[in-house]
């Protein structure tokens, strides 16, 4: 019975994730070409931010209700105000209105990650978490380049109507939604519960050290995937560097989708043996690599012309693919490391804390790299990323301090 209920939560976390995610990512792909946003980044770029504000916002008080009233109720919540949020998307072209729909799906999308982990948190035996979390990751990750795919055919394939694909992903939303509410129970509900909702507590995890050295590093990987994903479609229509056919793209992107779903869960697993900082530290080496090996191709191109640069990063492609491999182990043993020191009556919290980084990583990354891009060009945007990974290398030797000052005292 034990088996068959850790089965069901699983497959309702993995799922919802998936299709949510996916929806959202159809929203990404097809929104900038449906309000024909081919010039202006720094408009749209506000727009877009307008989720990841409201998620930063309002999310760690999303946490103390996730601690104070349960997981299931938050979860629910959150995926039928996406799902409906899509659906107002598909009658609107107004760009105060999408605003506002844009900040409700952020607020949505902080109560379903921050509900997803805690429950993770709360039911994953410790030494499988790292595997648990690593497929956690990948569905997430998976349904965002997935729905990128799928919103890509969708321009092919709904020139003249592209508000039907914010209803396709609306009933992709609504379907995670339903599938939760069937199979999802909490028989450690009121252990893992606070019993009211206390500042003091919110304060206390944010002051944690260790969580703040686990969290800022996704806030710099954000600030560079938001960038990357908000601005593809948008060049691709305007023939930038990345002049290849929607149809092209998916078929790229899906191929990533497989390798992800694998690869987390391997790292993941890696990390419940070996531990977790080891594998971060792989994670972080990636990063740092594919951001340097990017610079160097830049830097050897015959000249700023997109087709040139893109040659000359390409013919470094061994070296691409195995940083970017060794860059996914980050996720999964980051997030169960972060489950690890998470308190029980304080998971809905410090996986706010979590929320919150990603969250400004999206709405700090998204406009400052549209103003980098418009003044400075691809020079300044690759700059902007190279800095990220420097940082993100810093961070990560601070946190192996950190244990090794604690290992000294314990």
């Amino acid at each position: 019975m034990h088996d068959r209920f850790y089965l069901r939560l699983l497959s309702s976390l993995y799922i919802s994730t998936f299709f949510i995610r996916a929806s959202f990512g159809i929203m990404l792909a097809t929104l900038p070409i449906y309000l024909n946003i081919t010039s202006g980044y720094i408009g749209y770029g506000i727009v877009s931010a307008a989720s990841p504000l409201f998620e930063m916002g309002t999310v760690l008080f999303i946490g103390a209700v996730v601690d104070r009233y349960g997981r299931k109720i938050v979860l629910l919540s959150g995926l039928l105000t996406a799902a409906l949020m899509l659906f107002l998307l598909s009658i609107t072209k107004n760009l105060y209105m999408i605003f506002c729909i844009n900040a409700a799906h952020g607020m949505a999308a902080g109560a379903i990650l921050v509900s997803s982990l805690a429950l993770l948190t709360d039911y994953a035996p410790e030494h499988r978490r790292g595997r648990e979390m690593g497929a956690f990751d990948a569905f997430n990750m998976l349904g965002w380049v997935v729905g990128y795919a799928v919103g890509a055919l969708f321009l092919e394939f709904f020139k003249g109507s592209l508000g039907h694909t914010f209803l396709i992903a609306g009933v992709m939303a609504l379907f995670g939604c339903l599938y939760c509410f069937v199979n999802i129970t909490e028989p450690k509900k009121h252990d893992v519960l606070c019993e009211k909702i206390r500042f003091d507590k919110i304060i206390g995890v944010l002051k944690q050290r260790s969580v703040l050295l686990l969290t800022l590093p996704w806030f710099i990987v954000f600030m560079i995937i938001g960038a990357v994903m908000t601005f593809l479609t948008v060049s691709t229509a305007k023939g930038g560097i990345l002049t290849i056919s929607p149809i092209l793209l998916s078929g790229i992107i899906g191929g990533a989708g497989i390798v992800l779903i694998t690869t987390q869960v391997i790292f993941g697993r890696l990390s419940d043996k070996y531990g977790r900082l080891p594998i971060m530290v792989i994670g972080t080496i990636g990063f740092v690599g594919v951001m340097t090996v990017i610079g160097v191709g830049y830097g050897l191109a015959l000249t700023p012309n997109g087709e040139d640069v893109k040659n000359s990063i390409l013919r470094f492609w061994p070296l691409l693919g195995l940083f970017g491999i060794m860059a996914l182990a980050f996720g999964p043993s980051a997030l169960s490391s972060l489950a690890d020191e998470a308190q029980e009556t304080t998971r809905g919290v410090t996986m706010a804390v979590y929320s919150i980084v990603i969250s400004a990583g999206m709405f700090i990354g998204v406009p400052s790299v549209a103003a980098i891009f418009d003044q400075f060009g691809g020079p300044g945007v690759l700059i902007f990323m190279i800095a990220c990974a420097i940082a993100m290398l810093v961070l990560i030797i601070a946190r192996y301090v950190q244990l090794k000052h604690r290992r000294t005292h314990d």
